[in-house]
């Protein structure tokens, strides 16, 4: 044994020595170089070659010098390497217990870490970064044996010495400046992290490594801006709670639902903490990945624990108040702080449209569907009448995703479309009476909206014209569901076929003329622009329906209800009236 450890030191010495060697010589290299870049453009000129061209003899130079450094920088890295694989064969061969090849491991992997630090506080940098990929293929690899093949560390434990190792590795490459290290250590972090949830058959603490490290490379793209390290990262947080939230629902998983939700909260305060911090108390402008990850986060860590809290039957209330207050606080924070502190308008509309699917998402965890419907609705009347009073285009935006919304979870717009399109011999399911007040509120908030200003722009006109929309269909819904039974029998049980396709087709003619008159006001403006797609649903709706199954008598009023739509909407379209003034104060509307 004294044989094989004296053999072992004299191995250790010639090693040690060897990477000396090689680092005087890159420190001379780099020496070299330093020296040659001080010298004067003018000392280094040579003279000019037959025909104008200058010998690029300098060039030349130093491009064999960076090979030569790069080389010499490559084989001291196989040294270090090297010496790592000595400690692993002197582990595996029982000159040393496993216990102390792996904290010897660890000690290496640290040492050169360390020495990464030194060479770019020296101004090294290729050194350092070579120093600190030598660190990275050390330990992220013994990190994993250590678990799976010594059986040293639990797989919690492995997760913590993951995250210190890489937190120190990051503060290296943060302090001085290595962005190729921070990606290696980012990148090396991720399948380790990934490889200790397979093996423990754990994922909560692994996950919530890789959560906390893509908070740091998204300050790491705040302070020394590395800006693309944050996407994949952030992309394989977000996944990995997804899986998270999809293991603790089932039955015999290891983590229970507590586990899970507890990760989506971090993620959760983690992100957003984050970003609040950035564009409120530093004042600064959201940028693209903020709003990317800020939906993300909300979908996987509000949306992920309401699917988690309902499937494990613990209920989704309490996730729905807290939506809701989220986004209370979130329309403050938009009106009463940035709007009034911050001159751009990027974080007004950030925070605006955070609120927004906040109190969205919030309520539907609440409510009920009708109750939920009338939610919306009322939402979409104040919405719209503070956005017409004050002259503000997010509220009046807003209000036309409230209303829409309403009609969507009442079942305003499913329930036109079977109405008008249902055979007669099928039962289709009659609206209710509160359906009414959903109606009332999508009508009124087109109003608002139509009266509060004129739209200049096409995305204005396109909202205006989706609220419309919205409201036209759920009416002519409502009046079939409602004119149906007494004019032509109960659907399913005796109905008549030809009488249900003449009522069907008396609503859409009448809702045609209507939109028709209506567009002439520059209010319903984009009313006006239904009718003519109406009319076309109308007459495949005869050619489909009421020819094949209408008697005479109702097929003839079916004719002379479109023949006399036709005549009437084309003149009705021809008359427009000039839009009037907006309402509200003469002043420019506000954001």
């Amino acid at each position: 044994m004294s044989n094989g450890s004296s053999e072992l030191e004299a191995r250790l010495a010639e090693l040690a020595e060897s990477v000396r060697q090689i680092e005087r010589r890159v420190a001379a290299l780099e020496r070299a170089g330093a020296v040659q870049a001080a010298v004067p453009a003018a000392r280094r000129r040579v003279p000019a070659a037959p025909g104008g061209a200058r010998p690029a003899e300098g060039q030349v130079a130093a491009k064999a010098a960076d090979v030569t450094r790069n080389l010499s920088l490559g084989g001291r890295t196989l040294l270090v390497l090297a010496g790592a694989f000595v400690l692993r064969a002197l582990t595996d061969a029982g000159s040393l217990p496993a216990w102390l090849g792996v904290a010897l491991g660890f000690a290496y992997a640290g040492t050169w870490i360390a020495m990464a630090y030194l060479a770019g506080r020296a101004d090294r940098s290729w050194s350092a970064g070579f120093h600190g990929a030598a660190a990275v293929m050390i330990g992220f690899p013994l990190l994993f044996e250590a678990t799976s093949r010594f059986k040293l560390l639990s797989p919690v434990a492995a997760s913590v010495l993951l995250a210190a190792f890489t937190g120190v590795a990051l503060g290296v490459a943060a302090r001085r400046r290595l962005q190729a290290l921070a990606w290696l250590v980012a990148l090396g972090c991720v399948p380790t992290a990934v490889a200790l949830m397979v093996v423990g058959n754990r994922l909560v603490v692994p996950a919530l490594v890789l959560v906390l490290l893509g908070v740091a490379t998204l300050w790491l793209g705040y302070v020394r801006d590395w800006v693309y390290l944050r996407w994949p990262i952030a992309v394989v947080a977000d996944l990995v709670v997804v899986v998270m939230a999809l293991r603790a629902v089932q039955s015999g998983s290891g983590e229970g639902p507590g586990a899970a939700l507890l990760l989506q909260f971090f993620l959760m305060a983690l992100y957003l903490g984050s970003i609040a911090a950035r564009t409120l108390l530093l004042k600064r402008d959201v940028v693209p990945f903020e709003v990317a990850q800020t939906a993300a986060a909300i979908a996987v860590g509000l949306g992920g624990a309401a699917f988690v809290a309902v499937r494990s039957g613990m209920g989704a209330g309490g996730f729905g108040v807290a939506s809701i207050a989220l986004g209370v606080a979130a329309y403050a924070v938009a009106f009463v702080f940035v709007e009034r502190q911050q001159k751009g308008r990027a974080n007004f509309y950030f925070y605006s449209s955070v609120a927004i699917a906040l109190v969205m998402a919030g309520t539907a965890l609440v409510l009920g569907r009708w109750a939920l419907a009338l939610a919306w609705a009322a939402f979409a009347v104040t919405a719209g009448g503070l956005g017409r009073r004050r002259g503000r285009m997010t509220l009046a935006v807003h209000a036309a995703v409230y209303a829409v919304a309403g009609a969507f979870a009442g079942g305003l717009l499913a329930g036109a479309v079977e109405a008008v399109t249902a055979p007669a011999a099928v039962a289709w399911t009659r609206a209710p009476a509160w359906s009414v007040l959903v109606l009332a509120a999508v009508v009124a908030t087109a109003w608002m909206r139509g009266s509060a200003s004129p739209r200049a722009t096409t995305p204005e006109k396109v909202i205006q014209l989706a609220v419309v929309a919205t409201g036209a269909i759920a009416a002519a819904g409502i009046l079939v569901g409602w004119l149906v039974p007494p004019l032509a029998g109960t659907p399913g049980s005796g109905a008549s076929a030809g009488a249900v396709a003449t009522v069907r087709t008396a609503v859409l003619v009448a809702g045609a003329l209507l939109l028709a008159w209506a567009g002439r006001f520059g209010t319903w403006l984009e009313a006006g622009w239904l009718a003519y797609p109406l009319l076309a649903v109308a007459g495949l709706k005869i050619l489909l329906e009421d020819l094949p199954r209408s008697r005479p008598a109702t097929l003839f009023m079916s004719f002379a209800f479109y023949g006399a739509a036709l005549i009437l909407v084309p003149r009705l379209r021809s008359r427009r009236k000039a839009a009037p003034e907006p309402a509200g104060p003469g002043r420019p509307p506000q954001p």
